[in-house]
C-alpha cells in the first residue's frame, strides 16, 4: 500500500522521487500511460514513485459564476483506490483552495514540489498547465529543471482509434449516452456510488421493483437519460441489473430519478449503498402508451441486459 499524504505539512519529503501532478480526473487511458512511464523511470533509476493530485478538482474552485460546474469522473476515494492499484509508493493530495489557486508557477515548483515533495524527474502529459492562472507550462518546467537539477520528461498525447483521449471527452462521452465509447476510454466501467432512497413504489406494482438512488456526491457526473445494463456492488458483492435514468415520462413524471432493478435480488437495502458501474446503454428513455407496453419493452431490456453483462 503506498503512504497517503492529506496535507502537504505531512509530507516526508524524498528528493530521489520520479513524480507527476494532476487532476487524474477518471484515471483514464492516457493518465495510465504516464504512470506506466513513471513506474519504468523509478526503476531505471532505483527511486520512488509520486503522485501529486488535488481535491477538490481544481476547476470547482476556479471556476466564473458565469459557468456550469465541472461534473467529476471520480471521487476522492474512487481516484485513490484507482492511483492504489497502479502501484505508486506515494500519493500526495493538495488541498485546493481559492488561496492555493493563486500559487504563481515557479513557486508551485520551487517550494511544493522540490522543496517539500522532492524530485528528480517530473513526467507530464502533452497539455500540462499549472499555476496560477495556468500560466506554468512544459518551458517552465524545462527551464527551472536546469537550474534546480531535475529532467523533465513529456509525453505526447494518449490515442484511440484516432481520438485524443481526455476527461473532457469522456464527460462528453457519458452526457451524450455513449457509455461503451467512455468505457473504452477510461479502460473500466465507469460507475456512481448512491445510497438507497424510498421511492414511490411504482415499479414493484409492475413486477420489477427497484431501487431508486441518491448521489453521494453532488458534483459526480450521472450519464444521459436512459435505459443501462449495469453490475451494481451491494453489500462486497456484485449483482446485474438494469437502470432506468429520467422522469418515468410513462407516469407524467417530472423530476429526474435513478433507479436499478437488480436480478435475482429481493432484500431491502433502504439507507445502504450501492456502487452501480455501467456497462452498455440500451435504449432511450420513451413515452408509453400503456402500462402493459412499458412491462412488454422491461422484458425486452431484461433480455438484451443479461446479454450485454455476459459479454462484460
Amino acid at each position: 500500500m503506498p503512504q497517503v499524504f492529506f496535507s502537504l505539512t505531512e509530507v516526508v519529503r524524498d528528493p530521489a522521487s520520479v513524480i507527476t501532478v494532476g487532476s487524474f480526473d477518471g484515471l483514464h487511458r492516457g493518465h495510465r500511460v504516464i504512470l506506466e512511464e513513471l513506474r519504468r523511470e523509478a526503476q531505471a533509476r532505483a527511486a520512488s514513485t509520486t503522485a501529486v493530485t488535488f481535491e477538490p478538482h481544481p476547476q470547482l474552485v476556479v471556476k466564473r459564476n458565469t459557468q456550469t460546474p465541472v461534473q467529476i469522473l471520480s471521487t476522492l476515494a474512487e481516484k485513490l483506490e484507482l492511483l492504489e492499484a497502479a502501484g505508486l509508493e506515494r500519493i500526495v493530495v493538495i488541498p485546493f483552495t481559492t488561496e492555493f489557486s493563486q500559487t504563481p508557477s515557479e513557486k508551485f515548483v520551487r517550494e511544493i514540489l522540490c522543496s517539500t515533495i522532492g524530485m528528480q524527474t517530473i513526467i507530464i502529459g502533452h497539455d500540462h498547465n499549472f499555476g496560477k492562472n495556468r500560466e506554468g507550462d512544459v518551458a517552465t518546467l524545462m527551464s527551472l529543471g536546469k537550474e534546480l537539477r531535475f529532467q523533465v520528461h513529456e509525453l505526447p498525447p494518449f490515442e484511440l482509434e484516432g481520438t485524443v483521449v481526455s476527461s473532457t471527452r469522456i464527460r462528453q462521452a457519458l452526457l451524450a449516452g455513449e457509455i461503451e465509447k467512455a468505457n473504452a476510454w477510461l479502460g473500466s466501467a465507469y460507475r456512481f456510488t448512491g445510497k438507497v432512497v424510498r421511492g414511490e413504489g411504482r415499479g414493484r406494482t409492475i413486477g420489477v421493483p427497484t431501487a431508486n438512488l441518491e448521489p453521494v456526491h453532488p458534483h459526480k457526473l450521472i450519464p444521459a437519460n436512459g435505459v443501462y445494463a449495469v453490475h451494481v456492488k451491494l453489500r462486497e458483492h456484485f449483482y446485474g441489473g438494469m437502470m432506468n435514468l429520467g422522469t418515468r415520462p410513462t407516469f407524467n413524471g417530472k423530476s429526474r430519478s435513478l433507479e436499478v432493478h437488480l436480478f435475482e435480488f429481493a432484500h431491502d437495502v433502504y439507507g445502504e449503498s450501492a456502487e452501480v458501474h455501467f456497462i452498455a446503454r440500451l435504449r432511450a428513455e420513451k413515452k408509453f402508451g400503456s402500462i402493459e407496453e412499458l412491462q412488454a419493452q422491461l422484458q425486452i431490456d431484461r433480455t438484451e441486459s443479461l446479454k450485454k453483462l455476459a459479454l462484460a
